[in-house]
């Protein structure tokens, strides 16, 4: 066999532009650096594929033919901001996979991953980790981590230039087209959609999208005024936005140009929920609400009173994890893609109107 020359620390430095002690520092989680080289650094690292663990190094001599199994699997999700402090269902979500995988035979680590950022991972580069469950829907992370472990991505959409990468996604249009449907059936046709700007990530499922598809499909009207996404909203400016939404639409509610309202993820839903009640518009006697909720576990999305098709993320985490677990171990798939069915709350705020014969 033709041996591999090892990448070094002066390959990294070289193509990164930097100093061989910056690149060390930066690798060793030195962070007085401007980010801007850090991300570099990082990036340039995990593109060449540099080791600079003694394990690795031995591998690259060829001291060992094997990687030693650590039964340690890393999650990678995305953070949309850079202080997940107080984020409580992002730190059940944690614990709920941490739990799963235990019952696995796992230990994990979880990365929070940050676009400004960049993916700073020492353990991927120490090749400590056995197997990756991802929930970034950024280029960059799947790039990095693909072909290096086995890698299974969870809820991040199509990876199309990536087919050999197995995806566990919930079957949320199968949810929405049975929610939507059964309000159609009850005389609901005018609809208003509200939903966030649109994604950039590569991999992201664009619920917004799936929405106007399926209204399309089953027959509602969508005026292009009741489509609701404001533009720059963050998590900084949400309340006041959604503020400004309720504002619009109540004129457009009580004159009855809107009867349903559908939210592109469970924030928006209730925002628009909590925003209409506090100007006098209830759900479902004035208009009715309906949303996904992708972002919780089973408990916290069934005793919800806004009614939503939940992700249902134990299945989905531990559907994730034994495909991992087969892959790690040499197994094959059957395919690559794998729906996991999602839960249906029914709620409160779905009800009215059934008159239709003699309206116009």
């Amino acid at each position: 066999m033709k041996k591999i020359r090892r990448i070094t620390i002066r390959d990294v430095a070289r193509e990164a532009g930097v100093s061989i002690a910056t690149v060390s520092r930066v690798i060793n989680g030195e962070t007085s650096f401007p980010s801007e080289t850090q991300k570099r650094v990082w990036s340039i690292a995990h593109k060449l594929g540099y080791e600079p663990s003694q394990q690795a190094r031995k591998l690259r001599n060829g001291t060992s033919t094997e990687r030693t199994k650590t039964n340690l699997i890393m999650r990678i999700f995305n953070l949309g901001r850079e202080n997940p402090i107080g984020d409580r269902e992002t730190a059940d979500s944690v614990q709920m996979f941490d739990w799963i995988a235990s019952q696995h035979g796992f230990f994990t680590t979880t990365y929070r991953y940050y676009q400004q950022e960049g993916f700073r991972c020492p353990l991927l580069l120490d090749r400590l980790i056995d197997g990756v469950v991802i929930g970034s829907p950024h280029r960059e992370v799947i790039e990095t981590i693909a072909g290096k472990v086995p890698t299974v991505a969870l809820e991040v959409g199509s990876a199309y230039h990536y087919p050999a990468v197995p995806r566990v996604n919930s079957a949320t249009a199968d949810g929405l087209k049975e929610m939507l449907i059964k309000a159609y059936t009850m005389g609901h046709r005018k609809l208003a959609v509200v939903g966030g700007p649109d994604k950039k990530e590569f991999f992201s499922r664009n619920y917004l999208r799936m929405i106007c598809n399926l209204i399309d499909e089953i027959g509602f009207e969508l005026g292009p005024e009741h489509l609701y996404q404001p533009q720059g909203l963050s998590w900084k400016n949400h309340d006041q936005l959604m503020n400004v939404v309720a504002n619009a639409m109540v004129p457009e509610i009580k004159k009855g140009r809107i009867t349903l309202i559908a939210g592109e993820d469970m924030v928006y839903a209730e925002s628009i929920w909590k925003a209409l009640a506090e100007r006098g518009i209830r759900a479902p006697e004035d208009v009715s609400i309906i949303g996904v909720n992708s972002s919780c576990g089973q408990s916290q999305g069934m005793e919800h009173p806004v009614t939503s098709v939940v992700h249902d993320s134990m299945q989905l985490f531990t559907s994730a994890i034994e495909i991992l677990q087969d892959l790690i171990a040499g197994k094959g798939l059957p395919c690559t893609e794998f729906l996991v069915a999602p839960l249906m709350n029914w709620g409160t705020t779905l009800g009215k109107p059934e008159k239709r014969k003699g309206s116009s």
